[in-house]
């Protein structure tokens, strides 16, 4: 009897994610990505708060609304707060820097010095100094938790930690794409999580690649173009961890 006659493809990544955890979980680099991990989502969970009480986002986004429109194509595209890849989008958004004409919330939190722990304000300002892109997976390792990232538009390769990546990527007859927001806190670099994902297969995202302008176009209007282009994607599962 085989896993697939007991479990759903779901229920076997997070088995796989499970015992490759065991494994990882005991080696230096990955009690350390955990502590960052774990200090990250402390600070990001308290900027969604304030993300939806006192930043105005409809404020901002009238304040950016032509120009995103013009280059997203008048691209239509609600996110609404009660769904979680709706809510990584609008954190994505918001709590970093992705237009030069609205603050982000990091700023807002470093201009007003929101934290009097070091490690706190050190990893805000890797947030700060982090960036967003579209990435090709080139190669990953179960034993280490890394994964390759070649940057589609720089052609520059990252090695991030990605425990669930990692453990789950096979051998594929197609490349995998994924947008993701890298930060790198000393020699630990790890994603953000946007579960913006598409295969070679989609053939959007071949023409987006083919034919976007990554300098004249902002990063707020990229991630929501690939956010719809992944959407229309159903060859690759989404793992809400990592």
């Amino acid at each position: 009897m085989d896993l697939e006659s007991i479990f759903t493809p779901e229920e076997i990544s997070k088995l796989f994610i499970r015992f490759s955890r065991l494994n990882l979980d005991r080696k230096p680099h990955i009690k350390k990505y955990n502590k960052l991990r774990t200090l990250h989502n402390t600070i990001v969970n308290g900027m969604q708060n304030f993300m939806f009480t006192k930043y105005g986002i409809q404020e901002n986004i009238m304040k950016i609304a032509k120009q995103i429109s013009k280059e997203t194509k008048n691209l239509r595209f609600c996110l609404d707060n009660q769904d979680p890849d709706n809510i990584t989008i609008l954190t994505e958004l918001c709590v970093y820097k992705n237009h030069s004409d609205i603050k982000s919330i990091t700023e807002i939190y470093l201009e007003k010095n929101k934290f009097r722990n070091e490690e706190k304000i050190k990893m805000l300002q890797c947030m700060q100094n982090s960036f967003a892109s579209l990435f090709k997976i080139t190669s990953t390792n179960p034993e280490t938790g890394y994964v390759t990232y070649e940057d589609v538009f720089t052609k520059k390769k990252y090695q991030v930690i990605d425990v669930s990546m990692s453990s789950t990527f096979g051998k594929k007859d197609y490349d995998v794409y994924i947008y993701n927001r890298l930060i790198t806190y000393e020699d630990i670099t790890f994603g953000t999580g946007m579960h913006i994902v598409a295969s070679s297969n989609n053939k959007e995202l071949l023409k987006f690649i083919k034919n976007h302008n990554f300098n004249k176009c902002s990063s707020y209007s990229r991630c929501l173009m690939l956010y719809y282009i992944s959407k229309l994607d159903n060859t690759i599962q989404r793992m809400h961890n990592n």
